[in-house]
């Protein structure tokens, strides 16, 4: 999905999203007062939001040009249950698999510690015809290109590896692999797709669990 797509999707439901809770600010106003607004706006924030970002396919949030987000970028409550009752689209690691092999070009955000600097940025994976993962590199940024890894050495995974940033770690941004010769601090989902996808076809280094 390319993102300029994607940014107009966005646009939209900011605005379809803003207009309903400035109308259940308003409409509690003028029914309760100020107290019943605001409880509006709490309820639209934390229960209607959330459950409309469950229903929303993968390829609708945002992702490089080319490419689709992967199902870890959101996986809040609502995400787990739409998944309960049956509704919203399949976000689990074998359903980015299946993404995968039918052609669609995935996205995860990432940290990556590449020459001495921890940026932001996205692994990019796509499966080539003859069923060979092809991983990517791009930093966050006008003029970002494309870096491609190198799959000839182990994936590490290090779960004993702590992360030190807050700020990441409240992100999800728990999970360190070595690829090639950077780490990354992935999401845990994203880490168990990049096993599922690459444990036949790259090496992966022993102590790595399945």
């Amino acid at each position: 999905m390319p993102v300029n797509n994607v940014n107009v999707r966005l646009v939209m439901q900011f605005v379809v999203m803003m207009a309903i809770a400035l109308g259940l600010f308003f409409a509690g106003l003028a029914e309760g007062g100020m107290m019943l607004g605001l409880l509006g706006l709490v309820f639209f924030f934390f229960v209607l939001d959330p459950l409309v970002r469950a229903l929303l396919p993968p390829s609708f949030f945002p992702a490089p040009r080319g490419a689709q987000a992967t199902c870890a970028l959101y996986r809040g409550w609502g995400a787990k249950l739409a998944l309960r009752l049956g509704m919203g689209p399949s976000r689990t690691v074998q359903a980015d698999a299946v993404r995968l092999r039918t052609g669609v070009r995935l996205s995860m955000f990432a940290y990556g510690l590449r020459d001495g600097s921890q940026t932001l940025g996205n692994l990019l994976l796509d499966q080539a015809a003859d069923g060979t993962v092809r991983l990517a590199w791009r930093r966050r940024g006008k003029g970002a290109v494309d870096e491609p890894i190198s799959l000839q050495w182990p994936v590490a995974v290090h779960p004993e590896r702590q992360q030190q940033n807050a700020a990441q770690a409240r992100m999800k941004f728990t999970a360190a692999v070595d690829l090639d010769n950077a780490s990354y601090w992935l999401r845990p989902h994203d880490v168990a797709l990049l096993q599922l996808v690459l444990g036949n076809g790259a090496p992966v280094a022993p102590h790595v669990s399945f």
